[in-house]
């Protein structure tokens, strides 16, 4: 006797099979997770991962997630330095994607690689100092790393992908981000960061009160505000004044001195960029800020006046205070290797030569051993040619993407920057591949990527 048919909309009953399988996996699940909970949270990791890279459109949410939220400074038991694990991770996600988008008969060469051109001068200038290849690849990696990285991000951007939806996506990513920085502000802790943190420079106990969000360090964290309030007043979008908000609380609370240097030039470029520059709306909504902030100074919960506090604290002796010191005398150090001759001032003294300075003489003040100068320690290592083409790159970017965004960007990179080395720390750098992907995607001509095939072209005639 033949099944009558099932109505459209009645329930189907339900396989056995089904449940059997369902449930088979929900037991095994189960005893993974109660004798290897590690196991069970890399195999969630490892799926979460495949799909982010199914597509296209989500590989570059990944990739920016593993460059912007992922920690260097912490180790749950990575057979390298987390560095190195988030540096390749990310140039393997983006190699990935253009394997995704490639296409034979499409020109390889495109005006996103031009990144390629400081590991290229780096290497060519550290041959005048050959001692093998060892300290040359591992200088260069990070930076080749990063220019393969910007050229994914800017032939996505010329395919048309949504790199401004991307950027709005983790601006709004910071207010969970901040809510974290204000339970690690409150607590005193940075959870998990601590438990996994590479040294204790990288935990709360060092922080002094300041908060690092996910990244693991409040300087890198005042990047990321900086990030969410540049794409938030830069690109807009639904209730963009509560990005702004979240990266601006995150700012105040990472304490990051260069980090409010760099936002204060990067909204500078955004005032100037403005048709009208005093208006009775902004002088309101400044008023009323303003107001606002003083009253929650003055009668605010306990939260805020300590905030209030760090700020004050960090604001008070800049130039005179410990850091500031430091950095005087690093800069003097610096400087005086530069200068030691014609050899050192044009190809540098070296690759890793700063690494061998700091471990071989070194400056006992407890702090940071770095020059805490991008630019200086770029030029100690590689000579000035080498600095000479990551300036003019930076300077040519801000010229030719006409995107305000990209440009507050930049801008407040170029800027922050000039107080710390960013080449092993992905977030930062991470600022500075979106806003090149924002400019690409509202400045150049987008490229179509499906380009025909020239037999099919010639048939077709």
């Amino acid at each position: 006797m033949s099944h009558l048919p099932t109505l459209r909309g009645a329930s189907r009953p339900a396989d056995p099979a089904v449940a059997v399988v369902a449930g088979a996996a929900a037991v095994a699940v189960g005893v993974v997770a109660a004798w290897q909970p590690f196991a069970l949270a890399a195999v969630a990791v490892v799926g979460v991962l495949a799909w982010g890279l199914w597509t296209p459109d989500r590989l570059n949410y990944t990739l920016f997630a593993v460059l912007l939220l992922v920690p260097v400074t912490a180790d749950p038991g990575y057979p390298v330095d987390p560095v190195w694990i988030v540096l390749l991770a990310a140039t393997a996600i983006a190699a990935l994607g253009r394997i995704q988008r490639f296409q034979p008969y499409a020109p390889l060469p495109s005006i996103g690689m031009v990144g390629f051109a400081v590991p290229a001068a780096c290497v060519l200038t550290g041959l005048v100092w050959w001692t093998g290849p060892k300290d040359i690849v591992i200088a260069v990696a990070p930076l080749t790393c990063y220019a393969l990285v910007g050229w994914h991000v800017v032939a996505e951007a010329r395919a048309g992908a949504p790199v401004v939806r991307l950027a709005r996506a983790f601006a709004w990513v910071a207010v969970p981000v901040t809510l974290l920085a204000v339970y690690q502000r409150m607590s005193g802790t940075w959870p998990v960061l601590d438990q996994l943190a590479i040294s204790n420079a990288f935990t709360a106990q060092a922080g002094a009160g300041r908060s690092a969000g996910t990244m693991g360090h409040p300087i890198v964290y005042g990047t990321y505000g900086m990030l969410a309030m540049c794409v938030a007043v830069g690109l807009r979008g639904r209730l963009w004044q509560v990005p702004f908000a979240a990266g601006a609380v995150g700012l105040l609370l990472s304490g990051s001195r260069s980090a409010w240097i760099g936002t204060a030039c990067a909204l500078g470029i955004w005032y100037l960029a403005q048709p009208r520059k005093l208006t009775r709306r902004g002088v309101g909504l400044v008023a009323a800020s303003a107001a606002a902030g003083t009253v929650l100074v003055a009668v605010g919960p306990k939260p805020v006046r300590d905030l209030t506090d760090l700020v004050r604290a960090r604001l008070t002796n800049v130039g005179g205070s410990s850091s500031a010191t430091a950095r005087y005398r690093r800069t003097e150090e610096a400087w005086s290797g530069i200068m030691d001759g014609a050899g050192s001032a044009l190809f540098g003294l070296g690759p890793e030569a700063h690494v061998r300075f700091f471990q071989q003489i070194g400056i006992s003040d407890g702090q940071a051993q770095a020059f805490d100068n991008s630019y200086l320690t770029l030029w100690y290592d590689f000579g000035v040619l080498a600095l000479l083409v990551f300036v003019s790159i930076l300077a040519v970017v801000l010229v030719k993407l006409r995107s305000l965004t990209a440009r507050m960007l930049i801008v407040g990179f170029a800027v922050q920057i000039w107080f710390f080395d960013f080449y092993l720390w992905p977030a930062a750098a991470g600022v500075l591949l979106l806003a090149v992907g924002i400019g690409a995607a509202e400045s150049l001509r987008p490229v179509d990527c499906r380009l025909p095939d020239p037999a099919l072209t010639a048939l077709r005639r």
